[in-house]
């Protein structure tokens, strides 16, 4: 088990600079407080959103490849989860205001360490800037509208081919440009070829698509603010909970500060299980083989979900094979 371990490092050292393990490395421990809401409702999407992309054929108008059909989906998806997590956050902030606020109302902050009020200051601060924020990025999202529904046609035993036939047909590329701009960037790539019989360069440009991190970091920080908020208000309560045991003798406060860290040992530690192990099994995703089977077999069961529409798997954490995209 460990030689295999060493030998995946040392391919992973082989094939990525140590930068780019360094940086996302750095991404995974700045987003540790919500890192399943950043990886599934931001990185993930923007990865499968760049591989699509980049096969779609965006250069033509309309286009019948399945890639379309599939670029058209993870979008639709991606905006969906894009907006349920939007509303959560601008409840969860509201909620988290209102905590904040009442906390202070209690009797022992004043005589608490001035490190637990000022936690509680800026969680509250973080919690007005969440809210702004995704209500901000919900109307941008509105006023890009929405994406337009695919027609699939379908003609008895010939269905199931006409349908593949039939993806992407009526979005064009320009509406997929549009919306994939929200996440993504356009670049001409070029391509030089010498020739053996002339020394002579022929330079081909292709369009082609990358991960533009600034808006990586702008779609996430709704989340990220909340999750800050409530770290912050979980510190700042702990201080003011715990400073019995460092400025009072021993007594009633010391058993409620020495009750409040065991069980709030155990819950976060339940929660850290949870968060970083509980979900690994779970395929987020419906793959392409997986649509073909529902469509053979209607019975079974359907899913109108958009979200199982868009081929790839979950994944523990941020996924080092997009070190390539350019930051």
């Amino acid at each position: 088990m460990a030689g295999s371990r060493a030998r995946q490092l040392l391919a992973l050292l082989k094939t990525f600079s140590l930068t780019d393990i360094l940086f996302y490395a750095l991404i995974n421990l700045l987003t540790l407080p919500y890192h399943r809401f950043f990886t599934y409702n931001t990185l993930r999407p923007a990865q499968l959103l760049q591989s699509h992309a980049n096969l779609a054929e965006l250069s033509s108008t309309y286009s019948s490849a399945p890639s379309r059909h599939l670029l058209h989906c993870t979008l639709v998806a991606w905006r969906s989860r894009k907006k349920d997590e939007l509303n959560f956050s601008i409840i969860a902030a509201t909620v988290i205001t209102a905590i904040v606020t009442a906390s202070f109302s209690w009797g022992n902050v004043e005589s608490s360490i001035w490190v637990g009020p000022a936690f509680w200051y800026a969680s509250l601060s973080m919690a007005i800037c969440g809210i702004f924020l995704g209500a901000q990025q919900l109307s941008v999202l509105s006023l890009l509208g929405e994406l337009p529904v695919l027609k699939e046609e379908k003609d008895g035993k010939e269905g199931k081919k006409n349908k593949k036939k039939a993806k992407g047909k009526g979005v064009s590329a320009g509406v997929l440009k549009r919306h994939l701009r929200q996440i993504l960037y356009e670049f001409q790539e070029v391509k030089q070829t010498v020739r053996d019989e002339e020394v002579r360069q022929d330079r081909q440009e292709e369009t082609k698509w990358n991960i533009s991190w600034r808006s990586i970091f702008t779609w996430q920080c709704p989340m990220m603010f909340i999750a800050y908020s409530t770290l912050f208000y979980i510190v700042g309560l702990s201080v003011v909970v715990l400073t019995p045991l460092i400025k009072e003798d021993w007594g009633d406060n010391s058993y409620v500060a020495v009750a409040y860290a065991a069980s709030t040992g155990v819950a976060w530690g339940l929660f850290a299980f949870c968060s970083l192990g509980g979900y690994n099994e779970i395929e987020m995703h419906q793959r392409e083989e997986d649509e073909d089977e529902d469509e053979e077999h209607p019975d079974v069961g359907t899913r109108d979900d958009p979200d199982s529409k868009t081929a790839g798997t979950i994944d523990t954490g941020v996924e080092i094979s997009a070190a390539a995209a350019d930051r």
